[in-house]
């Protein structure tokens, strides 16, 4: 795709040149991604280490120990990028504010994954949305929200790393067989579940109708504060059921509110991620 075209597209594409504007302000003040900068098969040099018996006499650089006392290994700097595959909930509930001036979920959700894109993509790595081809270099992040215009696969490719984003409220056989099958094809990755602060602290009085965003479910409830504890246990052994499936099969999981700075949770989920691609 052209530069006209892609800007075209974006355009069309409602928020989301407003969401990589806001992307990359938030990469901007995150702590730095260092991509590949770990030992391994290049040619590249990348930093010196002390001898270990079992390296052999052979990975010995003889130049750099002839100026001390110590034998020193040069190490080469491993130059395979690794890809970072991300999936975001597509469902329309996601897709919803409780308070008009406040971001959706959904938006959140894409300005964190196309921040970690920025800097992934800054460190040499590669990053794709799930069903979509792997995007790298300083435009990898704009064909990566486009990528995000088309709904979200659930087929991980093997061996790789997965962020899924979502507000984790599919019943919990439904995420079951989602991150098993990741899990099945040797990927790991990570759970960030968006929140909105209305579905945590449940601040409704009163008669109140709920809808179902995307549906003609409804329900609606004539003292709405009474619902209030018996929704808060639900939502908590929900959660727990999330968080303890994910720890299971190396799925660690975030929790973001929509109502807190994302740069925390971004900087959770870079450590993750470094920790994956080490």
């Amino acid at each position: 795709m052209t530069d006209a075209a892609r800007l075209d597209a974006l355009a069309l594409a409602g928020d989301l040149p407003g969401v990589l504007l806001d992307a990359r302000r938030l990469a901007a003040a995150a702590p730095g991604f260092h991509g590949r900068r770990r030992a391994g098969q290049g040619e590249a040099f990348w930093q010196y280490r002390d001898y270990r018996p079992e390296d052999g006499a052979r990975l010995v650089d003889w130049r750099r120990s002839a100026r001390g006392d110590r034998y020193y290994v040069r190490e080469r700097e491993r130059e395979a990028a690794q890809t970072a595959w991300f999936w975001v909930d597509p469902s329309p509930g996601f897709d919803w504010s409780s308070d008009p001036k406040r971001t959706t979920k959904l938006r959140r959700a894409r300005t964190i994954a196309l921040a970690l894109a920025v800097l992934l993509t800054r460190g040499g790595e590669r990053v794709g949305a799930i069903g979509s081809p792997p995007r790298t270099g300083p435009r990898g992040p704009d064909r990566l929200a486009l990528d995000f215009l088309t709904p979200a696969r659930d087929d991980a490719p093997p061996k790789s790393c997965v962020i899924f984003l979502s507000d984790f409220y599919e019943p919990i056989e439904t995420w079951r067989a989602r991150i098993s099958a990741a899990a099945s094809a040797g990927a790991t990755g990570a759970l960030v579940m968006i929140a909105d602060p209305a579905e945590e602290d449940f601040p409704f009085q009163g008669r109140t109708l709920f809808r179902e965003p995307g549906s003609h479910r409804e329900a609606l409830i004539g003292r709405a504060e009474n619902a209030r504890e018996d929704y808060a246990a639900r939502l908590e052994t929900h959660r727990r059921d999330v968080h303890e499936l994910g720890a299971k099969l190396s799925f660690p999981s975030l929790l973001h509110r929509t109502d807190h700075a994302a740069g925390p949770t971004l900087a959770l989920l870079i450590a993750l991620v470094s920790e994956r691609f080490a």
